[in-house]
């Protein structure tokens, strides 16, 4: 596991979570095709009340969200609670509406996922579906 995974799953564990649990979460998944139980944590954005939007940045270099490809149940620890959920891999319109939420909430995303972003740091609302196309973007129904 990178230091840095490490560091932020120490973080987002303890009472100090409230420093990063902004936009960033622990999702807990099972594997497919191995059954082992992972944690990660990643970034995240509030798509309604009751889903969130994970995406996976440099997806070449990474398989978890492979694992979304059909519904998944999973659980995050979000904010120092931990809520069950269900997990899946979204494209097309879908995809975009999400991505758009999510560079609303998280500007700088679109810095850190290399993506040309317009004169006021945004992703222009007409490349949303090409960068839906690029990116894996994964909506998370969170269960009460």
């Amino acid at each position: 596991m990178p230091v840095g995974n490490a560091i932020a799953k120490g973080v987002l564990r303890s009472p100090l979570h409230r420093t990063m649990s902004r936009n960033l979460l622990l999702l807990t998944y099972q594997g497919r095709r191995t059954g082992k139980e992972y944690t990660i944590p990643v970034g995240y954005a509030r798509f309604s009340r009751d889903e969130l939007v994970v995406v996976a940045g440099r997806p070449e270099g990474k398989t978890w969200w492979t694992n979304m490809r059909g519904p998944l149940a999973v659980k995050v620890l979000l904010a120092g609670r931990e809520i069950p959920g269900e997990a899946r891999l979204v494209t097309g319109e879908e995809a975009a509406a999400r991505l758009a939420a999510y560079f609303e909430q998280i500007p700088r995303a679109a810095r850190l996922f290399r993506l040309p972003a317009g004169p006021d740091g945004k992703v222009a609302p007409e490349r949303l579906p090409e960068v839906a196309a690029a990116l894996p973007v994964i909506a998370i129904r969170l269960k009460p």
